[in-house]
C-alpha cells in the first residue's frame, strides 16, 4: 500500500477536527443546527415539487442547565 501523500493527510485530519468539534456541542446548538439545513433545503425540495416542512424552533435562550446539556 502506497503512503498518504501530506496534503490528504492534513484533509483527514482536518475532517476528524471538524467532526470532533461538532461532537462536542451541545444538543441544542445541533439542533439548530439541523433546522437551519431543512430551512436551506426547503426552496430546492419544494421547486422540485417535494413538500418540506422545516421544524420551527423558539429562539429563545434555554435553561442555563439545557444549555450545558446536563440534566
Amino acid at each position: 500500500m502506497e503512503p498518504v501523500p501530506p496534503e490528504i493527510a492534513r484533509l483527514f485530519e482536518a475532517s476528524e477536527e471538524r467532526r470532533r468539534k461538532l461532537a462536542a456541542l451541545p444538543w441544542p446548538e445541533k439542533v439548530r443546527m439541523v433546522v437551519r439545513l431543512q430551512q436551506m433545503a426547503a426552496p430546492i425540495l419544494r421547486a422540485r415539487g417535494i413538500a418540506a416542512h422545516p421544524w420551527e424552533l423558539d429562539e429563545e435562550e434555554p435553561p442555563a442547565d439545557a444549555a450545558s446539556g446536563e440534566e
